[in-house]
């Protein structure tokens, strides 16, 4: 029995140069950029023009706040608490209850391709755990018998959480939120960052920034244009490619890119790839013939949901339905490296 794995450091970063920002500024120019860690991700931020530390003080502050909100691990967090429930009323934020609503709404739209009560497979499924179990020589070896049964989910295992992974048990009035399924819980992480990314953007824009570019995890979001007037050229990762390896590019300003792709987070055993892109019909890794997925809008939170959804759905049913959708474009990947765009992608 072959196995294989994507080190969850080397996983990890290829996750982050999904999509990345070619800047092509030149060095006279006046830029600050600032890197941290936050909701199991790297973020960049680079601001243009003489700006004090305000600006780029407040986004780190943000950033703070919403991980405190967003996380489903921290405990006290928002959704930590609505997980903790065990199905009663909890009463969030406004952020986290629009945030919620919003996702529902994607959910609808894409008839549950996109589902944020997918946690138990998540768990069940656990690819980042397995992806660093391993990257460990040792633990390999150990797992070289019976490793079928430790890597992948019996059928019965996938039922189970198939059974409370439903969008419809979450409902929000107001500020309370209520899962009528008491096992079902929730997860934000597949529109988090898009949502924060615009929340960035408008606090930047509202600092007088006109010019920056914002990458949380490889979610890019674009302020303006270049210093030069000219678009920002984001460029998009091969596939399985080194983070240097860009098989195509964007040029855009104003707006967000967003990819989502199966060598992000994954393991191999007998040659077939098992990642995090979990389809919420079956259970499994959705397989469809895709590698990425990356969409094109103004708005990130739209990119993040329909970068998951449209990788979900493949490529006939998640181009029509991005070519339903007033400005949004996508651009898609499939295994043997064929680029398909939607009608108004840019070449």
């Amino acid at each position: 029995m072959k196995i294989s794995h994507a080190s969850v450091l080397a996983a990890f970063f290829s996750g982050l140069c999904a999509v990345t920002g070619t800047v092509g500024a030149s060095a006279a120019e006046d830029k600050t950029s600032s890197t941290g860690f936050f909701l199991d991700t790297v973020v960049t931020i680079t601001l243009y023009g003489d700006t004090d530390s305000t600006a780029m003080d407040g986004c780190f502050s943000l950033l703070e706040e919403y991980e405190q909100m967003l996380s489903r691990t921290i405990e006290g967090s928002d959704v930590w608490n609505i997980n903790q429930s065990e199905g009663k009323a909890t009463v969030v934020s406004d952020e986290t209850a629009d945030l919620i609503e919003t996702a529902l709404e994607y959910s609808r739209l894409t008839d549950g391709a996109f589902d944020i009560t997918i946690t138990p497979l998540v768990d069940l499924w656990n690819i980042e755990g397995k992806s660093s179990l391993l990257a460990d020589g040792d633990a390999e070896e150990a797992l070289q018998e019976d490793t079928a049964d430790v890597l992948i989910p019996t059928d019965e295992e996938i039922a189970s959480a198939l059974s409370h992974v439903d969008y419809t048990v979450v409902s929000v009035e107001g500020t309370t939120v209520t899962l009528s399924d008491p096992d079902a819980e929730i997860d934000l992480g597949g529109i988090a960052k898009g949502y924060i990314a615009d929340r960035l953007k408008e606090y930047l824009l509202s600092q007088g920034i006109e010019s920056a570019l914002i990458n949380l995890g490889g979610n890019v979001q674009t302020i303006g244009t270049k210093p030069d007037g000219s678009k920002w050229k984001i460029g998009i990762q091969e596939p399985f490619g080194g983070s240097s390896d860009i098989i195509a590019a964007v040029a855009c300003a104003g707006a967000s890119v967003v990819t989502s792709g199966t060598y992000e987070r994954y393991f191999e055993l007998d040659g077939t790839i098992y990642h995090h892109i979990l389809d919420p019909a079956t259970g499994y890794p959705a397989d469809n013939g895709l590698t990425s997925v990356t969409i094109l809008s103004e708005s990130s939170v739209v990119c993040d949901a329909l970068s998951t959804a449209c990788f979900v759905l493949g490529l006939r049913d998640g181009s029509e339905l991005i070519e339903t959708l007033d400005n949004v474009e996508a651009l898609f990947i499939t295994e043997d490296e064929t680029l398909y765009r939607t009608s108004g992608f840019p070449e």
